[in-house]
């Protein structure tokens, strides 16, 4: 049976893959959360701070190659149900953003966004100093899955940062998310805090601080 993203009744698809994965919970946040209900823990993250393991490709890493998507590449990626074309692009031409992917010849495997401005999440900021940097959004196509991409991208975007002079790198994990929080530890990325949030259709927003880990 197709997974890709083209597929017909693919959301449908994706969501009992979701299921088999372990992701439920997560699932669930996700559906209340596009109905106004978005509720529940989340880590803020520190990467590329430590050492580790350069990841391998599961395969000949030779067709792969990481590229930094042009306005016209970003419009074209669809049916990532988290990802809004339109905004990403207008972010990237205001130089607030960018989206870097991993291609197999000429087919984006893998993709992600590196913020530079400050973060809003949950409707709580995050404000990024000169030398900082958050990433998000990262998604691998359904056709590519399985061949540790995910943390090969993630691991040569640290190196590019470094090179713009950015020290410290950001991102946010859902408590939920069980494969974000599993690739994301491969790569030696630590919580520095834990937050409980609470948006109701975006009328009422509260987020509070469970616990910090140091950064």
């Amino acid at each position: 049976m197709k997974t890709d993203e083209k597929a017909r009744f693919y959301k449908l698809r994706l969501f009992f893959i979701r299921i088999r994965h372990g992701l439920f919970l997560w699932t669930l946040r996700s559906i209340l959360a596009k109905l106004g209900i978005d509720i529940g823990p989340y880590y803020w993250v520190l990467e590329g701070d430590g050492l580790c393991d350069d990841p391998k490709i599961k395969g000949n890493s030779e067709d792969y190659h990481t590229d930094l998507l042009s306005t016209e590449e970003i419009a074209s990626l669809r049916n990532i149900t988290f990802f809004d074309p339109k905004h990403v692009s207008k972010a990237s031409e205001n130089g607030q953003m960018k989206v870097i992917a991993l291609k197999h010849a000429n087919e984006v495997a893998a993709v992600m966004c590196i913020q530079y401005d400050n973060v809003v999440y949950r409707k709580k900021e995050y404000q990024l100093k000169s030398n900082e940097a958050y990433l998000l959004n990262m998604y691998t196509y359904q056709s590519f899955r399985g061949k540790n991409l995910a943390p090969y991208l993630r691991y040569h975007t640290y190196g590019m940062l470094r090179k713009e002079g950015i020290e410290r790198i950001y991102s946010v994990t859902d408590y939920f998310n069980k494969s974000s929080l599993k690739f994301k530890k491969k790569l030696n990325a630590r919580p520095i805090a834990l937050y409980f949030a609470i948006v109701l259709f975006k009328r009422f927003h509260k987020t509070f601080k469970i616990k910090s880990y140091g950064a």
